[in-house]
């Protein structure tokens, strides 16, 4: 079961899970998401590391229930605003967003995130993308079950596994 997997971060604070599902603006976008991946988002409201440097977004980020000075989709707010007046680079912007959907953001040691693949080319997959250019991500693993589990056993790289210490 995927909410095992909360143990993984002992030097995070948890709350438990939602009490409210996606919002219908937040589905409208992504209207289709891994089966694991709603398992765990359903298994916590807050998971953040101590410094509140790394986090998960939860249901409540994704519908927008509060108002943050960090909102889950900031990285894709801040390329659509670099790239004000150029429709066309707005576009593979907005392109990418629509088959990624940021699940872990950080600001340790520069602004990063890793992202899950909602597209049918990427279903499933995890990446790694950092600033400046927050669309150019790196493969990670083939699902969020294998990306948890590799972050486990400890198998991630030490670029990927220092955000989470």
């Amino acid at each position: 079961m995927i909410q095992g997997y909360l143990h993984l971060f002992p030097n995070y604070i948890a709350k438990s899970g939602p009490t409210v599902g996606l919002s219908e603006q937040f589905l409208s976008r992504y209207p289709k998401l891994p089966i694991e991946y709603i398992d765990f988002l359903n298994s916590f409201s807050l998971l953040a590391n101590k410094a509140d440097t790394t986090w998960f977004n939860s249901i409540t980020d994704f519908n927008e229930d509060e108002v943050e000075e960090f909102r889950w989709d900031e990285f894709e707010r801040e390329s659509m605003e670099a790239l004000e007046g150029d429709a066309t680079a707005q576009g593979l912007v907005s392109d990418f967003w629509d088959r990624h959907i940021p699940i872990i953001l950080s600001v340790e040691g520069g602004y990063s995130h890793f992202s899950i693949g909602v597209g049918e080319n990427n279903w499933g997959k995890i990446y790694f993308g950092g600033e400046p250019e927050y669309e150019e991500v790196e493969w990670v693993a083939d699902s969020f079950l294998m990306f948890m589990e590799a972050l486990a056993e400890g198998r991630l790289i030490d670029k990927y596994e220092r955000l989470f210490r």
